[in-house]
C-alpha cells in the first residue's frame, strides 16, 4: 500500500469516528444549552434564546426567551407582558413564573388572550373588572383594585363573578370587561406555575434521552424526535453539546 492511499485510509478512520453516523440514529448534538446566568434555568429544546441563532431543529416555534438586563429569564405574554421565568421541568413539562418587576401589569389583563399561547396557567378564575367614579374597598365587596398609575383616571376595580358580584356595592361603577384569568395575576407580587402540552418531550426526559425537531419531515405540523443523551464521560470526539453563559 502506497504511502499517500495510507494516508486516505487513516483520514477516512478518523472522520468515521468523529461523526459515527451523520444521518443514521446517533446523531451529532448541535443544539448548545443556556442560561441568562448561573443561578438561571438551563434553556435547551423545546426553549430557545430569541437572540442567539440555533439551528432550526434545535428550537421549538413559540417557545423563544429572553435574557433581561439584569440576566432574568424572561417569558413574553401574547400581550408583550413579561414574567420571569424561573425554573423549568422539562419531564413534566412545567415550569414556574414569577412577577418580572413589569409596571402596570395588571392593566394588560384586558388584552390578555393565551387561546394560541403554548403556555397555559392551571387554574383560571371569571373576573369582573369596573372603572368607579368614587372610591371602593373590600367592605364594598371588591376583590382589589388595579393600582391608580396603571389605569384611568378613575380607580378600577374587580370582582370575581358570578359568586360574588350580587353582593358587590356597584354605586358609581361601570363594567369595562369580564375575563378568565389566573385570580393571583392581579397582585404585584406572586408566583405561579404554566404548562405546554406540544411538542410532548415528556417522553424522551422519562426515557432518558433529549428531544429536538425532526430535521427531515413532510409534515405541515412540527414533529420531534428522541434522540439519545450522551453519555457521562464520553470522549469529546462524541460530545458537542456545551453550555453558553451570557
Amino acid at each position: 500500500m502506497g504511502i499517500p492511499l495510507l494516508f486516505f485510509f487513516f483520514f477516512f478512520l478518523l472522520f468515521m469516528r468523529l461523526f459515527p453516523e451523520i444521518d443514521g440514529g446517533i446523531q451529532y448534538d448541535e443544539c448548545k444549552a443556556s442560561r441568562c446566568s448561573h443561578h438561571g434555568p438551563v434553556i435547551r429544546f423545546p426553549f430557545w434564546l430569541k437572540d442567539q441563532p440555533v439551528p432550526d431543529h434545535c428550537g421549538y416555534p413559540g417557545f423563544e426567551l429572553t435574557c433581561s438586563e439584569e440576566k432574568r429569564t424572561i417569558l413574553e405574554l401574547p400581550n408583550s407582558a413579561k414574567l420571569w421565568l424561573k425554573e423549568i421541568d422539562y419531564a413534566y413539562q412545567e415550569m414556574v413564573v414569577s412577577y418580572a418587576g413589569e409596571y402596570c401589569l395588571q392593566s394588560r389583563i384586558v388584552n390578555l388572550n393565551l387561546s394560541a399561547f403554548p403556555f397555559q396557567f392551571p387554574d383560571n378564575t371569571p373576573v369582573s373588572f369596573f372603572n368607579c367614579s368614587e372610591n371602593k374597598s373590600e367592605s364594598d365587596g371588591f376583590g382589589g383594585s388595579i393600582p391608580s398609575t396603571c389605569s384611568s383616571s378613575d380607580p378600577v376595580y374587580f370582582t370575581y363573578n358570578p359568586y360574588y358580584l350580587s353582593e358587590v356595592d356597584l354605586t358609581s361603577c361601570r363594567k369595562i370587561f369580564n375575563a378568565t384569568i389566573p385570580d393571583f395575576i392581579l397582585h404585584e407580587d406572586f408566583t405561579s406555575s404554566m404548562i405546554w402540552s406540544k411538542p410532548i418531550c415528556g417522553i424522551c426526559e422519562a426515557g432518558g434521552e433529549k428531544c429536538q425537531l425532526k430535521k427531515k419531515s413532510n409534515s405541515r405540523e412540527p414533529e420531534i424526535e428522541c434522540i439519545p443523551k450522551p453519555a457521562k464521560g464520553a470522549p469529546m470526539d462524541k460530545v458537542l453539546l456545551t453550555e453558553v453563559i451570557l
